[in-house]
């Protein structure tokens, strides 16, 4: 790998990293949220989010050749 695409990587993953934790802390919201609901469409919806959050996470660790993360992610679908 060349300087510039050593760069364009260290760019990627920095990105990633900003994008990740949003991911992160919105299905942690909605786990939050998941526990204290008995409502069937509410249980639906936040899952649905839920799922939502871990293959947008997959797809930006797959750009970043972040496998362990895309794996975690794939496994929670």
């Amino acid at each position: 790998m060349n300087g510039k695409d050593e760069e364009f990587l260290k760019k990627l993953q920095m990105a990633f990293r900003s994008e990740a934790e949003e991911h992160v802390q919105a299905m942690s919201s909605e786990l939050m949220d998941l526990e204290k609901t008995d409502d069937a469409a509410r249980i639906k919806e936040l899952v649905a989010a839920i799922f939502r959050e871990a293959h947008s996470l997959k797809g930006a660790a797959r750009a970043v050749n972040l496998n362990e993360i895309e794996m975690i992610c794939q496994s929670m679908k």
